[in-house]
Protein backbone atom coordinates (compact mmCIF):
# COMPACT_ATOMS: atom_id res chain seq x y z
CA UNK A 1 0.00 0.00 0.00
CA UNK A 2 1.42 3.30 -0.94
CA UNK A 3 1.89 5.63 1.91
CA UNK A 4 0.62 9.44 1.43
CA UNK A 5 -0.03 12.37 3.58
CA UNK A 6 -1.71 16.11 3.70
CA UNK A 7 -0.45 19.19 3.70
CA UNK A 8 -1.89 22.18 3.54
CA UNK A 9 -0.41 25.79 2.21
CA UNK A 10 -1.87 28.13 4.54
CA UNK A 11 -2.69 31.96 3.74
CA UNK A 12 0.54 33.35 4.54
CA UNK A 13 2.56 31.08 2.47
CA UNK A 14 0.44 31.84 -0.74
CA UNK A 15 0.22 35.66 -0.37
CA UNK A 16 3.73 35.40 -0.17
CA UNK A 17 4.35 33.47 -3.59
CA UNK A 18 5.98 30.52 -1.72
CA UNK A 19 3.63 27.59 -3.40
CA UNK A 20 6.46 26.62 -6.01
CA UNK A 21 9.47 27.25 -3.67
CA UNK A 22 7.87 25.31 -0.86
CA UNK A 23 7.24 22.44 -3.20
CA UNK A 24 10.09 22.28 -4.65
CA UNK A 25 11.54 21.45 -1.07
CA UNK A 26 9.41 18.24 -1.03
CA UNK A 27 10.96 17.41 -4.31
CA UNK A 28 14.27 17.45 -3.64
CA UNK A 29 13.70 15.06 -0.61
CA UNK A 30 11.81 12.78 -3.02
CA UNK A 31 8.21 13.46 -2.51
CA UNK A 32 5.92 13.75 -4.94
CA UNK A 33 2.84 15.25 -5.62
CA UNK A 34 -0.44 12.84 -5.68
CA UNK A 35 -3.06 15.65 -6.12
CA UNK A 36 -3.89 19.00 -5.26
CA UNK A 37 -6.40 21.22 -5.16
CA UNK A 38 -6.86 25.04 -4.25
CA UNK A 39 -9.75 25.83 -1.49
CA UNK A 40 -11.37 29.21 -0.37
CA UNK A 41 -11.71 28.37 3.49
CA UNK A 42 -15.08 28.92 5.39
CA UNK A 43 -15.89 29.13 8.34
CA UNK A 44 -16.93 25.39 9.35
CA UNK A 45 -14.42 24.31 7.13
CA UNK A 46 -11.61 25.13 9.23
CA UNK A 47 -13.52 25.09 12.66
CA UNK A 48 -13.71 21.28 11.40
CA UNK A 49 -10.24 21.15 10.58
CA UNK A 50 -8.89 22.54 14.30
CA UNK A 51 -11.15 20.67 16.01
CA UNK A 52 -8.64 18.87 17.68
CA UNK A 53 -6.57 21.97 18.09
CA UNK A 54 -9.19 23.82 20.42
CA UNK A 55 -10.37 21.26 22.64
CA UNK A 56 -6.42 20.65 23.26
CA UNK A 57 -5.64 24.31 23.52
CA UNK A 58 -6.68 26.63 26.27
CA UNK A 59 -7.52 29.92 24.85
CA UNK A 60 -11.03 30.81 25.15
CA UNK A 61 -10.68 33.12 21.75
CA UNK A 62 -8.89 30.59 19.76
CA UNK A 63 -11.90 29.85 17.29
CA UNK A 64 -12.20 33.06 16.14
CA UNK A 65 -8.30 33.81 16.12
CA UNK A 66 -8.65 30.57 13.47
CA UNK A 67 -11.34 32.16 11.63
CA UNK A 68 -9.84 36.29 11.17
CA UNK A 69 -6.56 33.95 9.75
CA UNK A 70 -8.53 31.45 6.98
CA UNK A 71 -12.11 32.56 6.56
CA UNK A 72 -12.94 34.07 3.07
CA UNK A 73 -8.79 32.91 2.08
CA UNK A 74 -7.61 30.65 -0.68
CA UNK A 75 -5.27 27.95 0.50
CA UNK A 76 -3.56 25.01 -1.50
CA UNK A 77 -3.95 21.40 -0.30
CA UNK A 78 -1.78 18.75 -1.65
CA UNK A 79 -1.89 14.70 -0.45
CA UNK A 80 1.74 13.88 -0.97
CA UNK A 81 4.25 10.63 -1.53
CA UNK A 82 7.30 9.04 -0.75
CA UNK A 83 8.45 5.25 -0.76
CA UNK A 84 10.12 6.49 2.82
CA UNK A 85 8.54 4.01 5.24
CA UNK A 86 7.44 6.92 7.35
CA UNK A 87 5.96 9.62 4.87
CA UNK A 88 4.15 11.67 7.64
CA UNK A 89 7.36 12.05 10.02
CA UNK A 90 9.68 12.68 7.04
CA UNK A 91 7.44 15.50 5.61
CA UNK A 92 7.20 16.79 9.35
CA UNK A 93 10.73 17.12 9.81
CA UNK A 94 10.94 18.76 6.88
CA UNK A 95 8.12 21.48 7.68
CA UNK A 96 9.71 21.91 10.94
CA UNK A 97 8.26 23.14 14.43
CA UNK A 98 5.05 25.22 14.92
CA UNK A 99 7.13 28.21 15.89
CA UNK A 100 8.53 29.20 12.99
CA UNK A 101 11.48 31.48 15.56
CA UNK A 102 12.65 27.78 16.54
CA UNK A 103 13.05 25.89 13.18
CA UNK A 104 15.85 25.35 11.99
CA UNK A 105 17.05 27.21 8.57
CA UNK A 106 16.91 24.16 6.84
CA UNK A 107 12.83 23.81 7.30
CA UNK A 108 10.44 25.43 5.65
CA UNK A 109 9.44 27.41 8.41
CA UNK A 110 13.23 27.91 9.40
CA UNK A 111 13.73 29.11 5.70
CA UNK A 112 10.91 30.87 4.79
CA UNK A 113 8.95 32.08 8.26
CA UNK A 114 8.65 35.29 9.16
CA UNK A 115 6.81 35.18 12.18
CA UNK A 116 6.88 33.94 15.86
CA UNK A 117 4.89 32.23 18.36
CA UNK A 118 5.73 35.35 20.76
CA UNK A 119 4.85 37.77 18.51
CA UNK A 120 1.22 36.11 17.76
CA UNK A 121 0.08 35.62 21.68
CA UNK A 122 1.14 39.40 21.66
CA UNK A 123 -1.17 40.48 19.09
CA UNK A 124 -3.69 37.48 20.00
CA UNK A 125 -4.15 35.58 16.64
CA UNK A 126 -3.05 32.46 15.30
CA UNK A 127 1.23 32.24 14.24
CA UNK A 128 1.90 32.85 10.89
CA UNK A 129 4.02 29.31 9.90
CA UNK A 130 3.03 28.59 6.25
CA UNK A 131 1.81 25.08 5.82
CA UNK A 132 -0.18 22.63 7.84
CA UNK A 133 1.17 18.82 8.28
CA UNK A 134 -0.42 15.96 9.17
CA UNK A 135 0.76 14.23 12.40
CA UNK A 136 -0.10 10.72 11.65
CA UNK A 137 -1.55 8.34 9.59
CA UNK A 138 -5.18 8.50 10.89
CA UNK A 139 -5.04 12.34 10.82
CA UNK A 140 -3.50 12.29 7.03
CA UNK A 141 -6.75 10.11 6.33
CA UNK A 142 -9.40 12.00 7.96
CA UNK A 143 -7.53 15.26 6.67
CA UNK A 144 -6.86 14.31 3.16
CA UNK A 145 -11.14 12.99 3.27
CA UNK A 146 -12.47 16.76 4.71
CA UNK A 147 -9.87 18.85 2.25
CA UNK A 148 -10.98 17.02 -1.17
CA UNK A 149 -14.26 16.12 -0.75
CA UNK A 150 -15.08 19.82 0.09
CA UNK A 151 -16.90 21.57 -2.27
CA UNK A 152 -16.83 25.34 -2.40
CA UNK A 153 -20.58 27.10 -1.97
Amino acid sequence: MKKTTFIMLKPDAMEAGLENEILQVFKSEGIDVVRSKTVLIDEKLILTHYKEVIERVNIPDFPERIKREFVGKTVRVFELFSHSDDVVAKVRTIVGPTDPAKADKTTIRGRFGTDSMELAKTESRMVRNLIHASDSDESAEIEKALWFNHTNQ
